[in-house]
C-alpha cells in the first residue's frame, strides 16, 4: 500500500514538473484561443442583449401576470357555475313556496293581485324566509335575495319590488360560515321572527334603478332559464356605502311567465377577500372583474380598496400588454373575457407600472452585472495568457536570431527541442555537404531513371483524377440518399405529431365524457325514491330518545357544532348516533337526509 502511495505521489510531481516547466506552444495556444473565444462570445451575448434578440427581462414577469391571469378567470368561473346551479334550485324552492301561499290566500295564479296586497306578500316572505336563507349559506355570495313582481304600494314617483334581501354582517374572510345575518330589505315582522336584526339603512321595499340589468330582467318576456341568468355591473346599493353586483335569475309561474327574479350578492368586501391576494417580488398584485362603460373605458370591482376604486378605468394596448389608467394611477397586466350567461365582463390582474418598470429595470441591471463580469474575467484571462504566452515566445525568438547559442528562457518543449535541433544541425551540415558532393553525381546518372519514373507518376495520376471524379460521383449519390433519408424522416415526424395531436382530441372528448358521465351520476343521486323516503318517513318512530332529539336538531338547520353545544355531547358520540340515524332511515349520505328533511317540511307546509 505504502508503495502505491509513493508511486502516486512521484506520479503528481511528474505532472507537476511538466505542466511548470515543459507545457507545449500547442497547449498555451489552446488556452489562448479559448479565452479569446470567450470574450467574443460575452460580447455577443451583451449585444444580443442590447438589442433584444435574447429573452427580454420582462419575460418572467409577463408569465406570472398571464399565470394569475388564468387562476383568477378558473376560479371567477368556477364561482359563477355554483351560484348559478345554487340559482336555478332557489327559483324552483321559491316558484313552489309563493304558488303554496297563494293558493292558501285563494289568490292561485293571480299575481296581479298581489299588489297593494301587504296580507299575502307578508306571508310570501314568511313562507319563503328558510328557504332564501339555507341558500345564502351554501352559496359562494355576501347575500342573497328575491323580488317579486309587486308592491305594497303601486303609488310611489320611484316603482319599488316586494321581497327579501339578506346580507352577511362583518365580512372578514371568504368563509361566511359563522357570520350574522341581517335584513337589509324586507318585511320586519319576518325579521323578529327568525330573530336577526335590521340593516342600518333597512327599507321595506327594494329600488332597482340602480341595476338596470335586473329591471329589464324583471319584466321580459322570455322564459328561457338558461339564457336569462346575469351578473349585473357593479353598482352603490341606495341608502347603502357598499358597492355590489348581483348574480340574477328569473322566477318562473307554471305557466311560463316571469314573477320575479332571485340570486346572490356580490360585494365589493366580499370579493375582496375571496380573491387572495397575490403578489410578484413583494408587489401586490391586482385582481378585477371589469364592466364596459364605453369604449376603453371600464369599472368594476378590485381585490383590495385602492383609490381609484370608483374611479373610471381607461384601457390601451402596446402590442404585448393591457394598459389601465385610472386618474393618475397607471398600471400593466392582462385581461380575458368573461361571459355570465347573457352578460359580458372582464377578468384583469394588473401591476402597477411602477412597480413593473423597476422589476423590469432591476431584471436588466441583473443581466448586464453578469455579463460585464464575464467580459472583465474575459478580458483579464487574454492578457494574462497572452503575456505569459506571446512575450516570451517573442524574446526566444529574438535571441535566437541575436545568438543562436543562447539557450531560450521560456522553457517551452518546442523551442528547447528547436534550440537543441540547431546544436546538432551545424555540426551534421559539414558532412552532409561532403555527401551531397558524391551524391550529386549519382543523381546525375539517376536523372534518366527519374524522368521515366516521372512520366510512369503522371500516369498514375490521371487514373487518380479519374478514380476523383468517380469517388464525387458516389459521394454526390449519397447525398441524394441522404436528402431522402431527411425528408423521410421530416414526414415521420410530422405524421408522429398528427397521431399526438390526435390522442390529445381522443382525451379531451374523454374527459369531456367523464364529466358528463359525473353530472349525470350527481344529477341522479339529487332524485328521491318515493319508496326509500316513505321508509325514511316510517321508520322515524324507531329512533331512539337521543337520535331523535339530534334529529330534530337537523330538522331546525342546525350545524354539527350547533348540535354538539347544544346536547353536550362529543363529536365520536355525534358520529356513532348519525350513524344510527342512517341505517334506520334508510339513507346514506347527509345530503340525502337533508333532501327528506326538505320534502318533509315542505309535506307538512
Amino acid at each position: 500500500m505504502l508503495n502505491k502511495l509513493t508511486k502516486i505521489k512521484r506520479l503528481l510531481l511528474i505532472g507537476k514538473e511538466i505542466w511548470h516547466n515543459k507545457r507545449s506552444m500547442r497547449g498555451r495556444f489552446i488556452i489562448y484561443l479559448l479565452s479569446l473565444v470567450l470574450l467574443a462570445g460575452s460580447a455577443m451575448l451583451i449585444l444580443l442583449n442590447v438589442i433584444g434578440i435574447v429573452q427580454p427581462p420582462s419575460h418572467d414577469i409577463d408569465r406570472f401576470l398571464e399565470y394569475e391571469l388564468n387562476t383568477r378567470t378558473n376560479d371567477i368561473k368556477r364561482q359563477m357555475n355554483a351560484l348559478a346551479a345554487h340559482n336555478i334550485d332557489l327559483s324552483q324552492q321559491l316558484q313552489n313556496d309563493i304558488d303554496r301561499v297563494m293558493l292558501e290566500q285563494g289568490i292561485y295564479n293571480n299575481y296581479d293581485a298581489l299588489n297593494n296586497n301587504s296580507e299575502a306578500l307578508t306571508a310570501i316572505q314568511q313562507a319563503t324566509y328558510q328557504t332564501l336563507a339555507a341558500k345564502m349559506q351554501q352559496a359562494p355570495a355576501s347575500g342573497a335575495l328575491y323580488l317579486i313582481n309587486a308592491s305594497v304600494n303601486t303609488n310611489m314617483l320611484e316603482p319599488t319590488y316586494n321581497g327579501l334581501f339578506l346580507k352577511f354582517t362583518n365580512i372578514y374572510s371568504e368563509n361566511t360560515l359563522f357570520n350574522e345575518t341581517c335584513m337589509f330589505r324586507g318585511n320586519p315582522q319576518v325579521a323578529r321572527n327568525n330573530n336577526i336584526s335590521l340593516y342600518s339603512t333597512w327599507q321595506l321595499e327594494l329600488n332597482v334603478h340602480a341595476y338596470p340589468q335586473a329591471d329589464k330582467l324583471l319584466h321580459a318576456k322570455e322564459n328561457n332559464i338558461s339564457q336569462q341568468y346575469i351578473l349585473t355591473d357593479v353598482a352603490h346599493l341606495k341608502e347603502s356605502w357598499e358597492q355590489s353586483r348581483l348574480f340574477l335569475m328569473p322566477i318562473n309561474s307554471n305557466n311560463g311567465r316571469i314573477i320575479g327574479i332571485c340570486g346572490f350578492e356580490i360585494s365589493s368586501v366580499y370579493f375582496q377577500q375571496r380573491t387572495k391576494q397575490a403578489n410578484y417580488k413583494g408587489y401586490p398584485l391586482i385582481t378585477a372583474i371589469l364592466d364596459k362603460k364605453a369604449d376603453n373605458e371600464y369599472q368594476g370591482q378590485l381585490s383590495n380598496p385602492a383609490s381609484f376604486v370608483n374611479a373610471t378605468i381607461k384601457t390601451s394596448f402596446d402590442g404585448e400588454h393591457e394598459l389601465f389608467t385610472a386618474g393618475q394611477e397607471r398600471f400593466i397586466g392582462f385581461t380575458a373575457p368573461l361571459t355570465v350567461g347573457a352578460s359580458e365582463h372582464k377578468v384583469a390582474v394588473m401591476l402597477p407600472a411602477d412597480s413593473y418598470y423597476h422589476l423590469l429595470r432591476q431584471a436588466k441591471m441583473r443581466l448586464l452585472i453578469m455579463l460585464g463580469i464575464i467580459l472583465l474575467l474575459s478580458l483579464l484571462s487574454a492578457g494574462y495568457f497572452s503575456k505569459k504566452y506571446v512575450d516570451p515566445l517573442v524574446a526566444d525568438l529574438q535571441q535566437l536570431q541575436q545568438n543562436p547559442d543562447a539557450p531560450p528562457q521560456s522553457n517551452g518543449l518546442e523551442l528547447n527541442q528547436f534550440f537543441e535541433f540547431l546544436q546538432t544541425h551545424s555540426e551534421q551540415q559539414a558532412e552532409k555537404l561532403r555527401q551531397l558532393q558524391s551524391e550529386n553525381n549519382q543523381v546525375q546518372k539517376q536523372y534518366g531513371l527519374a524522368a521515366l519514373r516521372l512520366q510512369e507518376a503522371q500516369e498514375k495520376q490521371k487514373q487518380t483524377a479519374n478514380q476523383y471524379i468517380h469517388l464525387e460521383e458516389q459521394l454526390a449519390a449519397l447525398q441524394n440518399e441522404i436528402q431522402q433519408v431527411r425528408l423521410q424522416m421530416e414526414q415521420t415526424q410530422q405524421e408522429k405529431l398528427q397521431a399526438q395531436q390526435e390522442r390529445e382530441q381522443a382525451q379531451q372528448q374523454f374527459n369531456f365524457a367523464q364529466a358528463a358521465l359525473e353530472k349525470a351520476i350527481e344529477k341522479k343521486l339529487e332524485s328521491v325514491d318515493p319508496d326509500s323516503y316513505q321508509m325514511f318517513i316510517d321508520n322515524l318512530a324507531t329512533l331512539t330518545p337521543k337520535e331523535e332529539d339530534i334529529f330534530n336538531l337537523y330538522v331546525q338547520g342546525c350545524s354539527t357544532k350547533d348540535i354538539i353545544s347544544q346536547l353536550g355531547i362529543t363529536e365520536n358520540t355525534l358520529k356513532y348516533h348519525n350513524k344510527n340515524i342512517y341505517s334506520k332511515l334508510g339513507v346514506k349520505i347527509r345530503k340525502e337526509l337533508l333532501q327528506y328533511i326538505e320534502l318533509m317540511r315542505n309535506a307538512e307546509h
